[in-house]
């Protein structure tokens, strides 16, 4: 979809608004209506303007953040029913921890840490925002002479890893991934990744700059952000975050990548194709580069 120059085009711009919406990219989606609504302040704008700001509310502070992560995983992780109880019995015997880390070391962007872990042959390794822990425990089952922590914003999903976790070289605690510097100190860790994390955080570049200080100079950090590229067909329906806000609140192109990062020592980028589910988007929406972005460089 072009940019709209016309804000008296009412329609027009509320399309633009709703496709960087079904991108997640909520910021630019406000940053458009808002634009617009300042040339040309139409009522409608307005609206829409207060609709996406009510659902950013959770970044105004640090404990609405980690409240709305937590809420948000508790529902979905701890579901009362026969699913939960048949999760708990195979929490418990190891079973989904096997599959768990069969399953993702299967994973493309898994291979690429893979890569970068026999590149650099890290000590201590940091997994900022672990969540279930997956990736962590992947990576300290095959690979037992390194150390891994993993920091995650929900207690569910670290008392979740903790259940599943069968393996003596990874750890897990509650955190922030911009205060793992404050949790581990400056020049910890050898390797630190962060997946499917960026995109939702409350300060992008406070999130960078504590993951980075907490690796020592030399340290390599990785990361995985979304890919979506998109064409419009046809006329987009209003858009509803899932979860009630805005988890995804902002999405990275290649160019943009490569403009923040490319001049890091030994930056490397891989996009990661992904696999198209039907329904999960409106049907005016097909993807021109779906997946997501690994990026790795060497912190100087």
């Amino acid at each position: 979809m072009g940019a709209v120059t016309d804000p008296r085009d009412v329609e027009s711009v509320m399309q633009a608004v709703r496709f960087q919406c079904y991108r997640e990219n909520i910021y630019g989606a406000l940053e458009l209506v808002e634009a617009a609504h300042a040339s040309h302040p139409d009522p409608r704008y307005a609206a829409e303007a207060a609709r996406i700001r009510s659902w950013l509310t959770h970044l105004g502070s640090r404990d609405a953040y980690i409240g709305a992560q937590e809420s948000q995983y508790r529902r979905l992780r701890w579901r009362a029913g026969l699913k939960q109880l048949e999760k708990r019995i195979r929490m418990a015997l190891g079973r989904k921890t096997r599959k768990m880390v069969e399953r993702r070391g299967r994973d493309p962007e898994f291979v690429e840490l893979e890569r970068e872990i026999a590149a650099a042959r890290p000590t201590l390794v940091l997994d900022a925002g672990c969540g279930e822990g997956a990736v962590a425990m992947a990576v300290a089952a095959r690979h037992p002479e390194l150390h891994v922590e993993g920091v995650e914003v929900a207690a569910a999903n670290v008392e979740i890893a903790r259940k599943l976790n069968r393996f003596p070289n990874v750890a897990f605690r509650e955190g922030l991934a911009e205060e793992v510097h404050q949790l581990f100190g400056s020049g910890t860790f050898d390797l630190a990744y962060s997946f499917a994390v960026l995109e939702h955080v409350r300060d992008v570049e406070a999130t960078i700059r504590s993951i980075t200080t907490a690796l020592r100079p030399g340290g390599r950090f990785c990361f995985v952000v979304p890919m979506h590229e998109f064409r419009v067909t046809g006329p987009l329906p209003e858009y509803t975050p899932i979860h009630g806000y805005a988890d995804h609140c902002r999405v990275f192109s290649e160019r943009e990548l490569y403009a923040r990062f490319g001049r890091e020592k030994d930056f490397r980028l891989v996009k990661i194709p992904g696999r198209w589910k039907p329904g999960e988007f409106p049907d005016t929406v097909e993807p021109i580069e779906f997946g997501s972005f690994f990026v790795g460089y060497t912190r100087p």
